[in-house]
Parts: structure tokens; C-alpha cells; sequence
């Protein structure tokens, strides 16, 4: 008779005890899912009324790595951001200051400013290279972990990674700020794990008084001052685009899985036109830029065919008041790289840009057949 008191009460223990681990489980699982939706709160839209620190960026490249910084002052709408880029002469400060409506280019070491107007201009904010308006998508394309704490410019933060589903597209991992859901450093794997880039503050001030007309360009009285024409970046219809842009686009018939076209934009103004293509899958972006391709000119009689480098964004004819612009464009892709493929597709030169696999980039330019009038 005892002993089937202790069997009973043995059994009765184990039952109790799975009980409790079971709604132990149930918990956590529904801590879990919390967990996860909480984590992707942490990369909406950063919230400050004002921001000033140092931002270093590192490039990691098979030839060994280069870094360069920039300093930042901004509030919510405003941004001023400093750098030195380098030069046979010695480096050279630049300045730019982007407001809502404008944008100025600063340029000391020759005392002079250039000034654009329009909307749509980048902003520092793309220098993180995460989106925070299609997080629905991204949920469905990415896997959100949490990995660790740490700080970062005195800052404490909470580690993430962002994992793709398919294979083909950038890994990253990203330092947030929580009270701010600021990033104070990301770093973005190419698809077969190495680190191609970190971004980070080196330092940072939060919410603090900024220094007086910081974010004012107001233009010294011996420079120059030129103003551009106005720059446009417009979302435009494929069934419009050849009015707008004078050449119709060529869309890829092959893409990769989770990417869906986001818009097609027209850049310039009424006498230069580029096309720009965006695709998207919440995280990534796949640019195609379009635009007719450069007349090729004949060599004298006996001589062989002059070819051209390909270079991914090839500026307007000298002279032409959008050169500067364009090149700025290549400079950027010197600064953040990304992996560019370039082809002469009819009469249009073409030219996909995006941290995925370049065998993407490639199965999507190959898919890429001319219309009629783009023969």
C-alpha cells in the first residue's frame, strides 16, 4: 500500500510537472513572438529632434581596407554633413547642407557653393542602407535576430541581424539605440559572408543644442555662388515614360525571389533624362539606371576601335550643368561599393546597382530584351 502511495505520488510529480512546462512553453512562445515583433519596432523610423557626431566608415575590400569620416549635424529636417575627400593637391573639405526644398554643395578649397533645388535629394539617413517603409515585405523576405548588447559611442545598444531567406542577398547586422531607434553602427556581409562595410558613430550627441547657424549655408561674401537647374526626381508611368524621358525603359523579365518593382523614376531636367528602376524586397534595393547610350565614334582609317571603360554612371558631356552631379554618383560608388553591372542593351546603356549577387545582377541584365524603339 506504500508503495503504490509513492508510484501515485511519483506520477502525480511528473504530471505536474509537465503541465507546468508545457504552460511554461506556451509563455515563452508567446514571449517569443513579442520578442520578434518588438525587435522589428526597433528598425521603424529613428526618433530625435536633434543629432550632431562623427560617423567613420570602413570599406573592406580584397585589396585590403579604407576608411573615411564625416561629421553631422541635424534635426528633423534638416542636415548639414562635412567630409574630405582625397586629391593629388591634398585633401579637400566639402560641405553639403540639405534642406527641404534645396540642397548647397560647399567647396572651400575653391570659395564656392553650388545650389540646387527640388525635392528628393538623398539624405544622410540613406548612408545606413535600411529601409524603414516596407517592413512588411522585408518580415516576409528576412529573419530578425537578436544577438547581443554592446555599446557603441557610449551608447548602449542592442545587437540585430537581419538574415535573408534566399541566398543572393546581404547579410547585416545593426547596432540600435533603443529609446531612439537610432542605428549607431551597421555592418553589411556580402551574400558569401564577408564584411564589406561598417558604418559607425564614433561619436554622438542625442538630442543636445546645436552649435548656432550650424545648419544655416550662409555663403561667405568673397565666394561664388552657382545655381543649378532644378533638380527632378519624379515617379512616372512605363505607359508615360517615353514622353517624359524621350527613350522608353527596359524592364527585366527575370527577377529575384521576393524583389518586386518599386517605381520608375525620372532624374534631370527637360534637356538630360535618366531613368531610374527601383526594386525592392522590404530590405535590399536593385537599381537600373537607363539612359541612350553614347555615340560611337569612328577611328581614323587604320587604326583600331577606341573602347571606352565602362564606368557604372557616365556623366553628360562636359560642360553640361548636371556633369558634377553624375560624378558625385560615381564617387558614391567609390565610398558605399556595391556590386555594378554595365551593358549596351539596343540603343540604351544600362546599368544595374546593388549589394546582391552579381549573378542576380547579371541573370537580370540577360533577361533584358530592347522594345522596338530601343533598338
Amino acid at each position: 500500500m506504500k508503495k503504490a502511495r509513492q508510484l501515485a505520488a511519483a506520477f502525480l510529480t511528473i504530471a505536474i510537472t509537465a503541465l507546468v512546462w508545457a504552460q511554461d512553453q506556451r509563455s515563452f512562445e508567446r514571449g517569443r513572438e513579442f520578442k520578434s515583433e518588438a525587435l522589428w519596432n526597433l528598425l521603424t523610423s529613428p526618433q530625435f529632434k536633434t543629432l550632431q557626431g562623427k560617423i567613420r566608415v570602413t570599406v573592406f575590400l580584397p585589396q585590403g581596407s579604407r576608411s573615411w569620416e564625416m561629421d553631422l549635424w541635424a534635426d528633423e529636417n534638416r542636415s548639414r554633413v562635412q567630409f574630405d575627400l582625397p586629391h593629388p593637391e591634398g585633401r579637400r573639405k566639402i560641405i553639403t547642407f540639405t534642406l527641404p526644398n534645396e540642397v548647397w554643395v560647399w567647396m572651400p578649397f575653391a570659395k564656392k557653393a553650388l545650389r540646387a533645388e527640388g525635392s528628393g535629394f538623398p539624405s544622410w539617413r540613406y548612408v545606413w542602407q535600411i529601409r524603414t517603409d516596407k517592413l512588411d515585405m522585408a518580415k516576409a523576405n528576412y529573419t530578425l535576430r537578436f544577438v547581443g548588447r554592446d555599446k557603441i559611442a557610449e551608447r548602449f545598444c542592442l545587437v540585430l541581424q537581419l538574415e535573408p531567406k534566399v541566398k543572393g542577398n546581404a547579410v547585416r547586422k545593426i547596432w540600435v539605440h533603443p529609446p531612439t531607434r537610432l542605428p549607431l553602427q551597421v555592418e553589411r556581409y556580402s551574400p558569401d559572408g564577408q564584411l564589406e562595410i561598417r558604418i559607425a558613430f564614433a561619436e554622438v550627441k542625442i538630442n543636445e543644442p546645436l552649435p548656432l547657424l550650424i545648419l544655416e549655408p550662409s555663403v561667405p561674401s568673397d565666394w561664388t555662388v552657382e545655381n543649378l537647374p532644378p533638380f527632378q526626381r519624379r515617379r512616372v508611368d512605363i505607359s508615360q515614360a517615353r514622353e517624359v524621358l524621350g527613350f522608353e525603359p527596359i524592364l527585366p523579365s527575370w527577377l529575384p525571389q521576393g524583389y518586386v518593382l518599386e517605381g520608375i523614376f525620372a532624374l534631370g531636367d527637360q534637356r538630360w533624362k535618366m531613368a531610374h528602376i527601383v526594386y525592392t524586397d522590404g530590405i535590399g534595393v536593385i537599381s537600373v539606371f537607363q539612359r541612350p547610350a553614347p555615340q560611337k565614334r569612328r577611328p581614323p582609317a587604320g587604326q583600331p576601335p577606341f573602347v571606352p571603360p565602362k564606368r557604372p554612371f557616365e556623366s553628360p558631356p562636359a560642360g553640361h550643368p548636371h556633369s558634377g552631379r553624375f560624378w558625385g554618383s560615381f564617387l558614391a560608388q567609390l565610398m558605399f561599393p556595391q556590386r555594378v553591372v554595365v551593358r549596351d542593351i539596343g540603343n540604351l546603356r544600362v546599368v544595374l546597382v546593388s549589394e546582391v549577387a552579381r549573378e542576380w545582377l547579371e541573370r537580370m541584365a540577360n533577361s533584358m530584351t530592347p522594345t522596338a524603339a530601343a533598338r
